[in-house]
């Protein structure tokens, strides 16, 4: 038998967001959501305290206040010195909505001040950061018992990692999969990831999982890509570590974002890179990821390509430029390579460049 709304209820309305219903229904309680039906109906019109809305309801104070911290956590209730400000554009029906005409606000110029539940605009998406507010164990239970795709994800995620899955771990999966969207098999696959990298704590499973859902990793495919890019980019690290003695086992998230367009935007090797390195160390006393790409982009943008073509390019401009009568101590500081170099470094002399660093590789 299906059921539907009787007409004759809209005498009487008030408007209540689809992300309740789309994002939040599976792990609200009862609690929350009497809570947030109250707050709702008598915004603007009654005491919306902690205290009225309990004594309203006839619930304890500390669940009330709870419920609060839960729906204020999901951007659809906000604090009351807290306003977000949205058009009135944003309240029209979809094409073809029956919408009775008491459930749109009253508001009839101007803007209202309302909370933003989600941004629809085309920028990258975001999603916030886990936990937002974890599911009581009821909620997990529920949750388990509503959808087996859950508890296979349980068992097999104890196989994965080899430990049992406590409440931490059932809530952080629970949340990947209704909060960040993404599908069962992608989740154990970034659990298999986090294991050969060696980082198997939930902090760690949680920010990738943000990452994956934000870049909408959420298939079997994108994940194998980002794994395969990301190993690749491990692998130049450790040639690069070995290289210059650096002494990060791992790179930041910015240093593997420079090496990812240092390997698949400039095609340069872990050598290239390295004496990149030796210039920046040199001029600047450090690592400077801003500098280092600089250099790189000059010599991508020249088609210098490996340090024997560093070298002859610097023997290029030595016997053009260089004033072969002043002394080496008094040699005056030039421009690297030539006057247009793209990066703005300081004007130093020739064993900077990094022949120095490439003739002891020679000898």
């Amino acid at each position: 038998m299906n059921f539907k709304i009787n007409p004759t209820a809209y005498g009487d309305v008030f408007v209540l967001p689809k992300a309740v219903v789309k994002n939040n229904l599976r792990l609200a309680g009862a609690v929350q959501l009497k809570v947030l039906l109250y707050l709702y109906c008598n915004s603007g019109i009654a005491d919306t305290s902690c205290e009225a809305i309990a004594n309203a309801l006839g619930i304890d104070r500390g669940d009330v206040c709870d419920a609060l911290v839960f729906w204020c956590e999901r951007g659809l209730v906000l604090k009351d010195d807290v306003t977000a400000t949205v058009d009135l554009a944003d309240f029209q029906p979809e094409k073809g909505a029956n919408v009775p005409a008491e459930a749109v606000p009253a508001a009839v110029a101007g803007s209202v001040h309302i909370p933003v539940f989600q941004n629809t605009g085309p920028e990258r998406k975001t999603v916030p950061e886990l936990p937002i507010s974890r599911p009581s164990h009821e909620q997990i239970v529920i949750r388990c018992k509503e959808c087996e795709e859950l508890r296979l994800l349980f068992a097999e995620a104890q196989n994965v990692l080899g430990k049992t899955i406590g409440y931490e771990g059932q809530s952080i999966l629970i949340m990947l999969h209704d909060s960040y969207d993404l599908p069962v098999e992608v989740i154990l696959m970034l659990l298999e990831y986090a294991v050969k990298k060696g980082k198997t704590g939930y902090k760690f499973i949680a920010t990738v999982g943000k990452e994956w859902s934000e870049k909408e990793i959420v298939t079997i495919d994108a994940a194998e890509e980002y794994i395969s890019e990301h190993n690749e980019t491990d692998e130049l690290w450790k040639s690069f570590k070995a290289l210059t003695g650096v002494k990060n086992p791992n790179p930041t998230a910015k240093q593997r974002k420079f090496l990812s367009i240092w390997k698949n935007d400039f095609s340069f090797s872990a050598e290239m890179i390295s004496l990149a390195y030796e210039i920046c160390v040199d001029n600047t006393g450090k690592m400077n990821l801003e500098y280092m790409n600089k250099v790189m982009k000059n010599w991508y943008e020249k088609g210098i390509k490996s340090p024997s073509d560093a070298e002859r390019e610097q023997a290029k401009w030595n016997e053009n430029n260089f004033k072969k009568s002043e002394s080496k101590s008094k040699k005056p500081k030039q421009e690297v390579f030539s006057g247009n170099a793209s990066y703005d470094l300081e004007k130093f002399d020739r064993n900077i460049v990094g022949l120095k660093y490439l003739e002891s590789k020679n000898q």
